[in-house]
């Protein structure tokens, strides 16, 4: 392309003028411009909450970005609003020094590359100059709740002493080793003890399993161990060359487990033969304003997978929270527990995290707890299947329609008889100590 233009320019006499254009238009795509911001007109029928679901960004963002006040600023037709890249807004500014780069500012303030360049609206394959104002993203890396700014005479033995972790562990978490220097001013994950805990063990089958998901126009089926392009397409009944190129994939591509892709003209998920561990995506709900969201919570190496966590954690947070809090994993591990116990049923979530609602030391302030129940299950069988769970928090309420299930450190179960807005009335407290929360 470049070639022909030179060309073109040269048999005009305009080799000057078209040598500068050839160099434009090689160096452009290597600097890094200002990342193109999205825009959109508010037209009838539309409300905040849907303009801000359309985009993908939090209610609250989208109005403070554009200096709207919830309930009180005039939301009206041809009003032009700017759409905030996700964790724009909230997030602390940073200004890009000599040497900076996107992996070396992530580290540093312990954040994940992924949200640092989507808190920017960064491409792949943009990068940073320096004096540039850029925003470092709310959510730690990992999902981690804890954190830790170095301060002149902290070592990483005083640190770990001081929040109770192991010296190992807080290297781990942070991409250090025992003779990394600290700089002043880093932010420093501390590791809680879910990562110290074990790596959940997926279902393992040879059999055949429903993993897909009904949407518009076909069905998305989440890749499952020992599957490929041709089997899926035999299940399906359909051509795998079909399948293929609806995708924008070749034939021959092979598929990564957890990899979801579309059958087009699918008209219901069907059972699609699998071989090894189970992925199985869940179907969770919110009772109060039925939000729902299908989840693949673990990964196939049995890791949370953290972009699912975070949605859930939006999922059953409290209007009233503008903080997210992200629901402990091993409460996440808990929860794909009863997903595997009653295989394609949907999980109503009541409650989940609750700020200072019930005390400090309620494990739903935690973000440890939830509220919940699984249709077409009696509530007396699932609590007794909670009751299995190791160090499980599980409480009956006969009279509600709900459970309350919570990751803590020693196990506790419990029955309350009362009925909704009545005092407490327990059958039998365990102890003090695992007093129900």
């Amino acid at each position: 392309m470049h070639l022909f233009l030179l060309r073109g320019l040269m048999r005009q006499g305009f080799f000057t003028a078209g040598l500068f254009i050839i160099i434009a238009l090689v160096l452009l795509p290597v600097q890094a411009g200002s990342p193109k911001r999205k825009t959109y007109t508010i037209k009838k029928g539309d409300t905040p909450f849907g303009i801000a679901k359309r985009f993908d960004v939090p209610l609250d963002e989208l109005l403070r970005y554009n200096n709207l006040r919830p309930n009180k600023s005039p939301f009206q037709i041809g009003t032009v609003l700017k759409i905030p890249f996700k964790g724009e807004v909230t997030g602390a500014e940073y200004i890009v020094k000599p040497g900076d780069s996107i992996a070396k500012i992530a580290d540093f303030h312990a954040v994940s590359q992924i949200d640092l360049r989507e808190a920017n609206g960064l491409g792949k394959r943009d990068t940073l100059r320096s004096g540039q104002k850029i925003v470092i993203p709310m959510m730690l890396r990992r999902g981690a709740s804890r954190s830790h700014v170095v301060r002149a005479g902290d070592t990483i033995g005083a640190i770990a002493a001081a929040y109770k972790v192991s010296v190992k562990n807080l290297l781990s978490a942070n991409k250090l080793t025992p003779s990394s220097p600290i700089r002043l001013g880093r932010t420093l994950i501390i590791p809680d003890d879910e990562e110290l805990i074990d790596t959940y063990h997926p279902l393992k089958t040879d059999r055949h399993i429903c993993s897909g998901v009904k949407i518009k126009g076909g069905v998305r089926h989440t890749v499952q161990p020992g599957q490929s392009m041709w089997i899926i397409a035999r299940a399906y009944g359909v051509s795998g060359q079909d399948i293929a190129r609806y995708n924008g994939l070749k034939p021959e591509t092979p598929l990564k487990v957890g990899q979801t892709i579309v059958i087009p003209g699918a008209k219901v998920p069907v059972p699609v033969k699998t071989k090894g561990i189970v992925i199985r995506p869940i179907r969770l709900v919110s009772v109060w304003n039925d939000k729902a969201e299908t989840l693949t919570l673990i990964r196939s190496n049995g890791r949370v997978d953290q972009t699912s966590r975070k949605r859930l954690s939006e999922l059953v947070r409290p209007k009233r929270s503008k903080k997210l809090r992200l629901l402990h994993p091993r409460l996440i591990q808990m929860i794909q527990q009863v997903a595997d116990q009653y295989p394609d049923k949907i999980i109503d979530i009541v409650s989940g995290y609750r700020p200072d609602q019930t005390g400090n030391e309620s494990q739903h302030t935690k973000a440890r707890a939830i509220d919940f129940r699984v249709r077409g299950v009696p509530n007396k069988a699932l609590y007794e299947f909670c009751q299995q769970l190791p160090q499980a928090g599980c409480g009956y309420y006969p009279n509600s329609f709900f459970i309350h299930m919570d990751a803590r450190d020693k196990p506790a179960t419990w029955t309350d008889l009362s009925s909704a807005k009545e005092p407490s009335r327990y059958v039998k407290r365990v102890s003090k100590k695992a007093a129900p929360e």
